[in-house]
C-alpha cells in the first residue's frame, strides 16, 4: 500500500503551483498524494487534469475582517479543525505539507493534535499570518526568500519548487547574445489576470511606444481576452492574448522582457528562466509583500520596479525604450536574475523531510 501524504494549498497560484510541483515529485517516487483545498480556489483550474484526490474544507480568513466576519471566520476555523481531524484519521498521512493561506491553519492544528508531522513552505518575503501560526506547530519551515523569518530555528531557505520544464529554457547568455530588432514581451497579470494590466498596457503600447519594435503575448485571465484584444486594437505590433496557460515555461522561453506583478511564484520562475523583468507590485498585497518580493530582485540588480500610479504609462514607455536601445543593460538584468534562488528547491524540501527516507542531491544558490 502506498504511503499517503497530505498537501494543503488553496487560493492563489503562489500557494497552489509550488504545491503542485512538489506533488508531482512525490507521485513520481511512488507516494499517494491527497490534496486539501477549497471549492472556490484556483487549484480546481490548475489541477483539473491531475488525478490527485481532492478534499474540500470550508475555511475563511479572519485578518482585517469586521467583527461579525471575524466571528464567522473563527467558527468556520473551529469547524474545519474537527473536519480535518476526521480527514487525517481516515487518510492516515505520514506527514502534512502546507503552502500557506488560511486553509492550512485548521489542518495544521488537527495534525498537531494527531501527532502527525507538519512541514510548512512560505513563498513570500514576508510570512503570512497563517504560516506564522503554522511555523509554531511544524517540524521544519521552508522559505523562498532568505531571512523571511526572523527566528531562524528550524528554518531552511529552499526557494520555490519550479516545474522541471523550466530547466530547458535557453540561458541568458544564449538568448541575449546579440542585438535584436524585435523584442518579445510577455505580460503576466498573475494567475487570475490583472485588470490594471489589461486596461493600461495595451494603451501604453498603442499611443506611446514604437510598437513595431515589440511582439506581445498577454495573459489576460479568464473571460478577459476579447476586451484586451480590443484594447490593443491596430497598434502596429503583433499582440496575442491568452486567457490562461499551463505551459508557462514555453512562454518564458519565448520572451525577452516580462511585465508582471511580483507574486513569489512569478519571481521564482523569472529567476529560473533568466529573463529581464519589469515588476509592478500589487498595491493592496498583504503586508506589502509584492513590493518586498520585487525589491529582492532589484537589490540584486536583476529587475526593474515600476509603481502602479498616475505616472505608470510614462515610466513603462520610457523603460521599454531604454531596454530596446540599451540591450547590454537588458542582458545584464537577465543574467543577474538567473538562479538568485536555490537551483532545485523541490530536492531541498524533499531531502530534508525524514519521513520520506530518501536522500536527494541539491544545488545551493550561486554566489
Amino acid at each position: 500500500m502506498k504511503k499517503n501524504i497530505l498537501i494543503v494549498a488553496s487560493g492563489t497560484g503562489g500557494h497552489v503551483i509550488p504545491a503542485k510541483n512538489i506533488s508531482e515529485k512525490l507521485a513520481q517516487r511512488g507516494y499517494s498524494v491527497t490534496w486539501i483545498g477549497t471549492k472556490s480556489g484556483i487549484e480546481n483550474l490548475i489541477l483539473k487534469d491531475e488525478s490527485y484526490k481532492i478534499i474540500y474544507i470550508n475555511s475563511t480568513g479572519i485578518r482585517g475582517k469586521r467583527i461579525w466576519e471575524t466571528i464567522k471566520g473563527l467558527t468556520n476555523t473551529v469547524r474545519s479543525i474537527f473536519y480535518s481531524l476526521l480527514i487525517i484519521k481516515r487518510e492516515k498521512p505520514i506527514f502534512v505539507l502546507g503552502f500557506g493561506g488560511y486553509i492550512t491553519v485548521p489542518v495544521s492544528i488537527a495534525a498537531f493534535i494527531m501527532r502527525v508531522p507538519i512541514y510548512v513552505h512560505e513563498s513570500n518575503s514576508v510570512p503570512g499570518t497563517a504560516n506564522k501560526i503554522n511555523k509554531m506547530l511544524s517540524r521544519l519551515t521552508f522559505e523562498t526568500f532568505p531571512n523571511t523569518f526572523t527566528t531562524r530555528e528550524r528554518v531552511i531557505t529552499s526557494g520555490n519548487p519550479i516545474n522541471d520544464n523550466f530547466s530547458e529554457i535557453t540561458t541568458p547568455d544564449s538568448n541575449y547574445c546579440k542585438r535584436k530588432e524585435i523584442l518579445n514581451i510577455l505580460v503576466i497579470g498573475g494567475s487570475q489576470g490583472a485588470r490594471f494590466f489589461n486596461n493600461t498596457i495595451p494603451q501604453c503600447i498603442h499611443f506611446r511606444s514604437p510598437g513595431s519594435k515589440f511582439k506581445i503575448k498577454h495573459i489576460s485571465g479568464k473571460d478577459n481576452s476579447q476586451s484586451v484584444k480590443e484594447n490593443y486594437g491596430n497598434n502596429f505590433c503583433q499582440a496575442e492574448v491568452i486567457e490562461f496557460s499551463n505551459n508557462m515555461d514555453t512562454l518564458y522561453n519565448w520572451s525577452d522582457i516580462i511585465i508582471s506583478r511580483a507574486g513569489s511564484m512569478t519571481i521564482s520562475e523569472i529567476s529560473k528562466s533568466g529573463r529581464t523583468a519589469i515588476l509592478v507590485p500589487f498595491l493592496y498585497a498583504t503586508d506589502n509583500h509584492q513590493y518586498l518580493n520585487a525589491k529582492y530582485l532589484v537589490d540584486n540588480n536583476a529587475a526593474i520596479i515600476i509603481k502602479e500610479d498616475s505616472t505608470f504609462a510614462e515610466k513603462l514607455t520610457e523603460t521599454l525604450s531604454e531596454l530596446y536601445n540599451n540591450q547590454d543593460w537588458l542582458a545584464e538584468l537577465a543574467k543577474n536574475s538567473k538562479n538568485l534562488f536555490p537551483e532545485d528547491s523541490s530536492a531541498i524540501i524533499l531531502g530534508k523531510i525524514p519521513e520520506l527516507n530518501e536522500e536527494f542531491d541539491y544545488t545551493t544558490p550561486k554566489k
